[in-house]
Order: structure tokens, then C-alpha cells, then sequence
């Protein structure tokens, strides 16, 4: 029965909001008075017919608060009596313990199996800063690595009998053919494959 009763409210609500919602649109499909001069009603018939939209309005606004309230009302006295939603029986909820066994703990520590700490950067500037050590790096192994092959490639030539000159940028500036070269030795080979 007071279900029956809050679906005919709900009903007269969305009927009262259809009706404005279509009173609105009359108000704006409706020509305006300066573009049709027959239809121009004169100021006191206009003013008179504002001030009745506007009372219309204002009743219609007081009907849905009062509305509302008398459902508030409703709804809190289903509530004291013990129905509605919320008078359902809170249950109590068993919260799960999450928590690690201690025995398991110390016993992960004494095999040394214990979380270890990230070692990595906390914040923005150890990132940073990490990162320029790990560039100073790269370049340091990269700046190494093109010595040693320097060298390596100067003695190479030495043993295939020439003299080579390298820059500090690791170009060739001159090179010189030694009188005696190490028997059998080609710096270059002679493959039919090319460069690869």
C-alpha cells in the first residue's frame, strides 16, 4: 500500500515536470512581440500575464519541496518502525588479519632470506642523480673502449708494417709503410666477402 502510494508520488512529480518542461517550450516556439505587430499585447497585459507565470512557477516549486519533505518524512518514520533500508541489521563483518605469522619472519631472517630494501633512488633528485652517475659511466666505459681499440689497431698495423698516426678523436692523421713487415700478416684480409 505505501509502496502504491511513493510510485503515485514519483508519477504526479514527473507529470508536474513534463507539464513545465512543456510550458517553457510554448513560452519559446512563441513568436516574440517585435517581430509580429498583430500579436503584440499591450504593457499591462503582459505584465499582468508575467506575474501569473511567475506565481505558477513559485507554487510549482513549492509543491515538489513540499513534496520531497512529506517522502523524507515518510521514509524516516518506515525507518523508526523498522522497515526500509535503513533498518536492515548491520551483521558483524570478520576482518581478515593480513598480517605475516612472527615465526615465519624470523625465521626468514636466521636463512637470510629476508625482504631486502630497495636499493635504487627514493625521490626526484637521487633519479637524477643516478641517472648523471650512470651517463658519466657509459661514457667513461665508451671513452676506454675507444682507446683500446685504438691501440689495438695501431700495434695490428705495426705488425702488418705500417706506421699509424691517430688523433685525439681517434682519426687516422698519417700513415707510414715500415721497411719489414711480420711475415704472412694482413691487416687487411683478403676475403671475397667485403666488410661485414
Amino acid at each position: 500500500m505505501e509502496k502504491q502510494k511513493k510510485k503515485d508520488k514519483s508519477y504526479l512529480l514527473a507529470l508536474v515536470l513534463l507539464l513545465l518542461s512543456g510550458f517553457f517550450i510554448l513560452l519559446f516556439i512563441l513568436p516574440d512581440g517585435k517581430k509580429s505587430e498583430s500579436l503584440k499585447p499591450n504593457a499591462a497585459h503582459s505584465k499582468e500575464y508575467e506575474e501569473r507565470v511567475n506565481k505558477h512557477l513559485f507554487k510549482t516549486a513549492q509543491d515538489i519541496e513540499l513534496s520531497h519533505e512529506k517522502m523524507q518524512i515518510e521514509m524516516n518514520d518506515l525507518a523508526n518502525k523498522g522497515i526500509g533500508p535503513q533498518a536492515l541489521p548491520k551483521e558483524d563483518v570478520h576482518k581478515l588479519d593480513f598480517s605475516a605469522d612472527p615465526r615465519a619472519e624470523a625465521l626468514m631472517r636466521e636463512l637470510g632470506r629476508g625482504s631486502r630494501e630497495s636499493t635504487g633512488p627514493s625521490n626526484a633528485d637521487e633519479q637524477v642523480q643516478a641517472d648523471l652517475f650512470q651517463e658519466e659511466q657509459s661514457r667513461e666505459y665508451s671513452e676506454a673502449y675507444k682507446k683500446e681499440y685504438a691501440r689495438q689497431f695501431v700495434e695490428n698495423a705495426r705488425k702488418a708494417g705500417y706506421l699509424i698516426k691517430l688523433s685525439d678523436d681517434y682519426k687516422v692523421i698519417s700513415v707510414r709503410p715500415i721497411r719489414k713487415p711480420a711475415e704472412n700478416y694482413e691487416l687487411f684480409k683478403a676475403d671475397s666477402h667485403g666488410a661485414q
